[in-house]
């Protein structure tokens, strides 16, 4: 039997691509474009730091890397804090890299964050350290248990929230 070279190249592409879900639950959940993040309580920005670091619900000042812990991160080097406000998230993307090769990856999520009222607020990275084979980038649900109460999501044309 043969296999036209076509067919054959076009399943190979297909083995390629990320297993994108409209599960809310998966870690392939593609968060659709014009959602938003709401920071929900006022969150300190530690003294000469651009970012302010989450994990297990609460702000903290370092993480257990192999746990999910997500980071909003500014642009101003003086920034206190972050207020309480509505963010719209204006790309995602999910990605890998290399901690320790071959034996760890970093997996991540990247959310470019947009405000008028505070436009110092730049993005949202959720990340984990795992087994290369084992390791999943965060779904929203590890997200929303890194972040706590802190900040939730609305997500555009759907009527699931994260809270």
């Amino acid at each position: 039997m043969k296999i036209p070279l076509t067919t054959l190249f076009a399943a190979v592409l297909a083995g390629c691509q990320s297993a994108a879900s409209y599960d809310i639950n998966s870690s392939g959940y593609r968060i659709p474009a014009g959602s938003s993040l709401i920071v929900n309580k006022e969150l300190p920005i530690p003294s000469g730091q651009r970012h302010v670091k989450l994990q297990h619900g609460k702000p903290v000042s370092g993480v257990d890397e192999f746990k999910i812990n997500c980071e909003i991160r500014v642009h101003d080097l003086g920034m206190t804090s972050i207020r309480p406000g509505r963010f719209r998230i204006t790309n995602a993307g999910e990605g890998r890299e290399w901690e320790l090769q071959p034996t760890v990856l970093r997996f991540f999520r990247v959310l470019d964050l947009s405000s008028e009222a505070q436009p110092e607020v730049l993005k949202l990275i959720c990340q984990k350290s795992d087994d290369p084979l084992a390791g999943r980038n965060p779904s929203v649900p590890q997200m929303q248990e890194a972040l706590g109460s802190y900040v939730t999501f609305e997500f555009a044309g759907s009527a699931q929230q994260a809270r």
